[in-house]
């Protein structure tokens, strides 16, 4: 028993720290973003360049910005594997694995060839299919109640793959995202902020009938 009230203290704080970086990664960009962009205004675009003119402190701070939004979602994570006493040895699981891909999140890497874009939308477009076919199946075997549920779910699915191919003409043969040069000698700003829209209002209904769809299994 004090074993479990610890435990949910503990899921208690990690949730409010996730919620304190959320915050801090919406409102922090207003303390932020006006020294970022004044340092790239004066060529400053590498950490070794913004470090000779900058403060540790304003250097930290902007650090902290950047990483506020995925620390967030990992804590609040967290906060939910402990809340329901997962074992030890996955809780750790979620604790170390989301940990690393959040410390190499931002590592530069090379730029992807249109190999790598291709084997990657293939592989994600085969994975959308297999969902979508096996969708029926699944549904059949569930309760009136579930079924509801999983046609919120679908419908977030029928959205997030709307999103991802989104993606494919906003970086590549359509607004050219990648290649700004191209982008702009062809007069597309305005396409890539159309598609830029599109994407979000995707996501964002993606993540609504996700949503809707966990909270219709509570009934």
């Amino acid at each position: 028993m004090k074993g479990s009230m610890t435990m949910k203290k503990l899921s208690s704080v990690f949730i409010i720290i996730g919620l304190l970086f959320i915050l801090n990664a919406i409102f922090g960009r207003y303390l932020v973003l006006p020294g970022y962009l004044a340092s790239l205004e004066q060529g400053q675009s590498t950490v070794e360049s913004v470090s000779q003119t900058v403060s540790a402190w304003k250097i930290i701070r902007y650090l902290l910005w950047a990483y506020s939004f995925k620390l967030g979602i990992y804590f609040i994570i967290l906060g939910a594997v402990t809340k329901i006493e997962m074992l030890s040895s996955r809780i750790w699981v979620f604790a170390i694995g989301g940990f690393l891909y959040i410390a190499f999140a931002y590592i530069p890497l090379p730029a992807p060839g249109s190999l790598i874009f291709g084997i990657t939308g293939g592989m994600m477009t085969l994975l959308m299919i297999l969902i979508f076919l096996g969708w029926p199946n699944q549904y059949k075997e569930n309760s009136s109640n579930m079924q509801r549920a999983s046609d919120y779910r679908l419908a977030g699915f029928f959205f997030f793959a709307m999103a991802t191919y989104t993606i494919c003409p906003l970086l590549g043969v359509k607004a050219f995202a990648l290649s700004p040069e191209k982008m702009i000698g062809f007069g597309l700003q305005a396409d890539a902020i159309s598609l830029a829209f599109h994407l979000l209002i995707e996501l964002a209904l993606g993540w609504l009938f996700t949503f809707l769809g966990y909270q219709k299994e509570k009934i």
